[in-house]
């Protein structure tokens, strides 16, 4: 065996351990992935809020805690809406997605726009709703609008609110 490969034999070791070394220090340079995208509160306007209860039709889809999917009874919900859209052209959905209090702030915001989207996406899936009929809001864990009151009595905080008007 030649003086060559008897120096590359003794010093493959410290060759390895320096490569895995140098390895690991890349990664510990890598920067960390960029925190999430921040949520803004997105309320619906006042006049929404304001409207007397004789010239709506509410529907609400309420969601388990934490998650966004549509359950069985959410999509009866949307089903009714779609069909009220559907049978009135004039009409606007305005959807407002929220969440209950626990956890952060940002987390709740992101949860209820979770929701709202989802509920948008359904009523567009039925093939029955133009999209300029709709209205899409979130507002987290934070009631909205000049009178937090407004919103029916009884209804769950995980949910979102579809006001035909």
């Amino acid at each position: 065996m030649s003086d060559f490969l008897r120096n590359i034999r003794r010093a493959a070791p410290a060759i390895i351990s320096a490569s895995g070394f140098l390895l690991l220090a890349g990664c510990g340079q890598m920067n960390p992935p960029p925190p999430p995208t921040p949520v803004a509160f997105n309320p619906p306007s006042a006049a929404v809020a304001a409207l007397p209860p004789t010239e709506v039709n509410r529907f609400h889809v309420g969601f388990a805690p934490g998650y966004a999917e549509i359950g069985p009874n959410g999509q009866s919900a949307i089903n009714g809406a779609a069909a009220a859209l559907q049978a009135n052209p004039a009409l606007i959905a305005t959807l407002v997605g929220s969440a209950d209090s626990d956890g952060r702030d940002q987390a709740n915001l992101r949860l209820s726009r979770q929701r709202a989207m989802a509920v948008h996406d359904a009523l567009m899936r039925t093939g029955k709703v133009k999209e300029r009929q709709l209205d899409t809001h979130w507002v987290g864990d934070r009631r909205s609008g000049p009178n937090p009151a407004a919103t029916t009595a009884g209804v769950s905080d995980r949910s979102v609110e579809i006001t035909l008007h």
